[in-house]
């Protein structure tokens, strides 16, 4: 039989590792549940509107901030799939190790078996009562001995891995309906997204010649710059706090070191920290080793294949509206392909909806150098992840001007022109 001690502790271990799971995966429920609500909300808001109103460029808004909330929604639904595949193929390999092996257990188990019914080994007493000597008998003893405890430990691992495949494979499966249910999930949510942006794409061409629609995009946008250059000071005081943080666990391990034998000289410090630094890995904001932002001034590509300026850096004038604004990027009208690209290696350190702007994507790059890019619609990156040059970030969406990006780079607080840096057409 096999021993109950062995079983509790397997289910006691794999409990341990699933009880973490559990709350992961209840946190994350909760989050999908506030967007779902938050979606709602949105959709009971609009619908009054069109009630209450028969023309209220609000109500594009609020198709927007919805959009947006549905593309979070199917990002994280996209996140956990992705997580699911990597479980799930962890899971097999893992099975496919303890199967190896208990298939060689078995093998040797069995060739012992055939070996008894061949009567290879004989009776042990015979065998012992052979020998030539004493000597020789305790030595034959201590093997036989060492050879039956081999044999149960065989018989025993045999039976404890068998428990612990059968445990694996159900994981495997419950793993795959789950992945099979978040996948049915994202497409139902893309589905409605689809439907959404039509609708929106619909409401949106009643404010084409709207000037006071115009004039509420435009004040939206004042507020959205000054939400851009907050949640870029946010972003720079974080990465602040982390090179604090990890120049205070350098210099409590060189502490530590210069402490374990103060019998021996003290050893100079290499001026070079990366091999000290590898015991700290960064948590998703590290660009020390990305590939230098600056050397792309004058020749970086730009995030979209086709597109014209129509508001420059610095001080925009509004012909229609008269009015002066301060642009702290560049706005492109797209045509053709409306595909967003990220401009240079780099994480993706926030994902928000502005008013103005619509859902906007920051890049974190080497030197402390952030780009932002505006007026998104779809977004295919999640927070947190690292980018490389060209990836896909979203594409555009529509806005009462048609499909036109913004664009910004900023080096620390300080905002820079982006045509300066942007290769000439």
């Amino acid at each position: 039989m096999v021993d109950v001690t062995k079983i509790f502790l397997f289910l006691l271990i794999f409990s341990s590792f699933s009880l973490p799971q559990q709350k992961e995966i209840s946190t994350k429920k909760q989050e999908l549940d506030n967007l779902k609500t938050e979606i709602q909300s949105l959709e009971k808001e609009i619908a009054d509107i069109a009630k209450r109103e028969k023309k209220s460029y609000s109500v594009v808004e609020k198709f927007n901030k919805q959009n947006f909330l549905l593309n979070q929604l199917i990002n994280s639904y996209k996140t956990q799939i992705e997580e699911k595949s990597d479980l799930i193929g962890l899971l097999q390999l893992q099975i496919e190790n303890l199967r190896q092996k208990t298939n060689a257990l078995k093998a040797n188990y069995a060739r012992y078996a055939a070996a008894i019914y061949k009567g290879i080994y004989r009776n042990e007493f015979i065998y012992l009562f052979d020998a030539a000597s004493l000597q020789q008998a305790l030595a034959r003893y201590k093997y036989l001995k060492q050879f039956s405890i081999s044999r149960k430990k065989d018989l025993q691992q045999i039976r404890e891995n068998s428990l612990l495949l059968a445990m694996k494979v159900s994981s495997v499966a419950d793993e795959k309906r789950s992945k099979e249910n978040l996948l049915s999930l994202k497409s139902s949510e893309e589905n409605q997204l689809q439907k959404k942006l039509v609708e929106e794409k619909n409401v949106l061409k009643k404010f084409r010649n709207d000037k006071s629609a115009a004039a509420k995009e435009l004040a939206d946008k004042k507020q959205a710059e000054k939400s851009i250059k907050n949640i870029i000071t946010r972003l720079i005081e974080k990465e602040e706090l982390r090179k604090k943080e990890l120049a205070r666990k350098l210099a409590d391990k060189r502490k530590r070191e210069s402490l374990k034998d103060k019998t021996k000289p003290e050893t100079p410090v290499s001026s070079s920290t990366e091999e000290e630094m590898k015991d700290f890995p960064s948590e998703g904001f590290a660009t020390e080793n990305f590939k230098s932002f600056s050397a792309m001034r004058g020749r970086m590509l730009w995030p979209v294949s086709r597109g014209v300026i129509i508001r420059k850096f610095g001080e925009d004038k509004n012909e229609k509206l008269k009015t002066v604004t301060l642009n702290y990027g560049i706005d492109i009208k797209v045509a053709g392909d409306f595909k967003v690209k990220a401009v240079g290696e780099g994480i993706v350190s926030a994902i928000e909806w502005l008013p103005g702007y619509g859902s906007i994507v920051i890049v974190t790059h080497s030197e402390g150098y952030r780009t932002v890019y505006g007026h998104l619609g779809q977004i295919a990156v999640s927070e947190g992840s690292k980018v490389s040059y060209g990836e896909i970030l979203g594409d555009i969406s529509e806005s009462i001007e048609g499909r036109v990006m913004h664009f910004e780079i900023w080096k620390q607080r300080d905002h820079q022109n982006p045509e300066v840096w942007l290769v000439r057409k």
